[in-house]
């Protein structure tokens, strides 16, 4: 196999994001930018979007010197972690847990609740290079860490999310020459 140079990555085009929608609704098929009940976040913290694949893995050993002979995965999950820039009332509802704002007198009200509830989504996140594109489309993810908010005249108020995946997803990519 020959080295491409054309092969080689640099993700973080402007047409790149990542967007979200209730659980159910049914992602993308194609490559054209997502529709119907798909919200985008916005603007994303410089350091993209990260995706990780974490596998717990059981190790046998023979009693004989404690010899390893085998490993087997028992468990695995997929993650993406992102930094949204903006403050919205998207990014405080994914903060919050599905949090809605009610809106009177030009002032919106969010009402947070300490209860431990579950907020699966739909999500999309479109990862662009020049002419290239790679879309993940994710029927059923969870926000299941949040960094701490920082709120300071020297900083963005940046909010960072962890999505835990659950089940099968898909990746869409442009298709080689």
């Amino acid at each position: 196999m020959a080295k491409d140079r054309d092969n080689v990555r640099i993700y973080g085009d402007d047409a790149g994001g990542v967007w979200v929608a209730p659980k159910g609704t049914t992602g993308p098929t194609t490559l054209a930018a997502p529709s119907g009940t798909f919200a985008e976040v916005g603007w994303l913290g410089e350091d993209g979007i990260d995706f990780d694949r974490n596998e717990d893995i059981a190790e046998f050993k023979a009693w004989q010197g404690g010899t390893l002979l085998r490993k087997k995965v028992t468990s695995q999950d997929d993650t993406f972690k992102f930094v949204a820039l903006e403050e919205t009332a998207l990014t405080l509802g994914l903060y919050y847990k599905g949090v809605e704002p009610t809106t009177a007198s030009s002032v919106d009200t969010f009402a947070i609740t300490n209860q431990a509830v579950s907020d699966e989504r739909a999500w999309v996140v479109d990862m662009v290079d020049d002419t290239i594109t790679k879309r993940y489309v994710v029927p059923s993810g969870e926000i299941t860490a949040r960094a701490t908010v920082p709120h300071k005249n020297s900083d963005l108020t940046m909010y960072e999310f962890t999505v835990t995946i659950y089940g099968d997803y898909s990746i869409l990519k442009t298709a080689e020459a």
